[in-house]
């Protein structure tokens, strides 16, 4: 079940951001330049100070490296778009933890957008990465989607809530998001109970 928790979250993850970075009109206006920093990962928090980000989860939790996340972002990448698949485009994946408890995942991930117009806003991109989902075909369990707002820490920001069936099984997922100047900050939490996702979700802050 691990295996399966972690899938679904790379492909919600490989989905967002190919689906976020097609077309688009250039924008003429000014946007904040922003120089992006890796966060760091210490006693139990996660925490990016250049895009105000942190996550508390404290432990039992296991933390995957770099290479792992880059050999999950390749196995969904496979899935989704075949043998010669090529993760591109000026994405941070910074964090990826699961819970060794009860296989609950989260992911934090940024990617510059560039000056491409509506884009930018972070609403607009929720609801590209919902077309995005349907036009692969490779989420058919979707049972349930919905954009909505949740109050983290200093901001309100838009989430996406995802209901998948997989064998009779219920996987829930919520897409946070966050624009700071033009990139755009991606927490994912997936679990297999509703109570565990809203308690994650809950050790979540923005500023």
């Amino acid at each position: 079940m691990k295996k399966l928790i972690a899938l679904f979250l790379a492909l919600i993850m490989l989905l967002s951001f190919a689906g976020c970075s097609e077309g688009g009109e250039k924008a003429e206006t000014e946007v904040i330049k922003i120089t992006p920093e890796r966060g760091t990962v210490s006693e139990g928090v996660y925490e990016n100070e250049t895009f105000g980000v942190s996550f508390e989860f404290g432990e039992g939790w296991y933390i995957l490296s770099d290479e792992e996340i880059a050999t999950a972002m390749g196995v969904a990448a496979e899935e989704i778009y075949g043998e010669d698949a090529e993760i591109t485009g000026d994405n941070i994946y910074d964090f990826y933890g699961v819970k060794n408890e009860t296989n609950a995942t989260v992911s934090i991930n940024y990617e510059d957008l560039g000056t491409i117009g509506e884009m930018t806003d972070a609403n607009y991109y929720l609801e590209t990465v919902m077309t995005s989902l349907l036009a692969n075909g490779a989420t058919s369990g979707i049972a349930d989607a919905v954009i909505s707002n949740v109050t983290l820490g200093e901001k309100e920001v838009p989430c996406l809530d995802i209901v998948f069936e997989y064998s009779g099984t219920e996987i829930y997922q919520k897409l946070i998001v966050s624009q700071s100047g033009t990139w755009m900050s991606t927490v994912t939490v997936a679990s297999l109970s509703e109570d565990e996702l809203s308690d994650l979700v809950g050790k979540i802050s923005f500023k």
